[in-house]
């Protein structure tokens, strides 16, 4: 892990350590603290092999995360059956667009994650599905998990012999900065799978991280039951913000959170009329909550992990 982490620093990547084993910050305000410090990194990982976190915005990297569907969902699109060939579909529908080779990094849930540069002096958000199906990009305020990086005994794994970035081909950047709306997908009932995930996290991990995902779960319940005209705007903002706090604190993965509070956000409405409203609400109250960490009051006094 440590001679990962230095390749990235090498190459000019802003890092962080991970929790091992784990996609969440090891750090809060990782964003901020994220480095290229040989030394600081060799102290920071010859303390626990910790996972690597890749800072996007620091390292000017916009990552397209192509994902794999959740259990019993799928696209409803002629052979679209996860984002790679979600993406293979924009392509074609694209006059001259081409997936441009770059480092491409290989997921354990059996996803792709496709890192470019930025373009110079265009600024790029996070998106969760907006562009398409199974798709996400992770710009300033997100991050990625580096090579070597191991979640359920699986590592992130360099696909192909393209160690660096490309730059972000034009037709990609439009399709993010526009954000349209994304295909409608045939699948089950939110209930029957998004549930049965915030579930499962109530139900893993620490004692702290078994909270957090607990309020996740209940801010994703109170935001799908509203209907309009009842200021779900407003409890959408509401509901990033402490999911941004939770993430600060490290109790929290930020593309679990957002992807969950998009769904929910979805099913009880939002976005029907205006694509870019989520995304820009999500946006804004993530931001916020991410500058004020939130932890466990009532837990015993007590750090998780060693201090990094």
């Amino acid at each position: 892990m440590l001679a990962s982490a230095l390749r990235y620093a090498e190459r000019g990547m802003y890092i962080h350590p991970l929790l091992v084993g784990a996609k969440e910050p090891r750090w809060t305000d990782w964003e901020a603290r994220a480095t290229r410090d040989p030394d600081l990194i060799r102290r920071t990982w010859g303390r626990a092999p910790f996972n690597i976190g890749v800072a996007c915005g620091p390292s000017n990297l916009i990552a397209v995360d192509l994902d794999t569907p959740h259990d019993g969902e799928v696209s409803g699109l002629a052979d679209i059956i996860d984002g790679m060939t979600m993406l293979d579909s924009l392509a074609a529908q694209i006059p001259g667009a081409q997936i441009t080779p770059t480092l491409t990094v290989r997921t354990p849930s059996g996803g792709r994650h496709l890192v470019y540069r930025a373009p110079a002096g265009v600024e790029v958000r996070n998106t969760a599905r907006t562009i398409g199906w199974c798709i996400d990009t992770r710009a300033a305020g997100g991050y990625i998990v580096g090579i070597g990086s191991q979640v359920d005994g699986i590592s992130y794994e360099l696909e192909s012999s393209v160690t660096d970035p490309a730059v972000l081909p034009d037709w990609l950047l439009t399709l993010i900065t526009t954000a349209p709306e994304a295909p409608k997908a045939e699948r089950v009932p939110r209930r029957a799978h998004v549930v049965t995930r915030l579930r499962d996290l109530t139900r893993q991990g620490t004692r702290e991280e078994r909270w957090a995902a607990g309020i996740l779960r209940s801010e994703c319940d109170e935001l799908e039951a509203m209907s309009p005209d009842s200021g779900r705007n407003n409890r959408l903002n509401l509901a990033a913000y402490r999911a941004g706090q939770l993430v600060a604190a490290g109790l929290l993965d930020q593309a679990v959170a957002e992807e969950q509070l998009t769904e929910a956000a979805r099913a009880c409405g939002l976005g029907t009329d205006t694509p870019h409203e989520i995304e820009k609400t999500l946006h804004s109250g993530m931001s916020a909550g991410l500058s004020r960490p939130r932890r466990m009051t009532t837990a015993p006094a007590r750090r998780m992990g060693g201090a990094a």
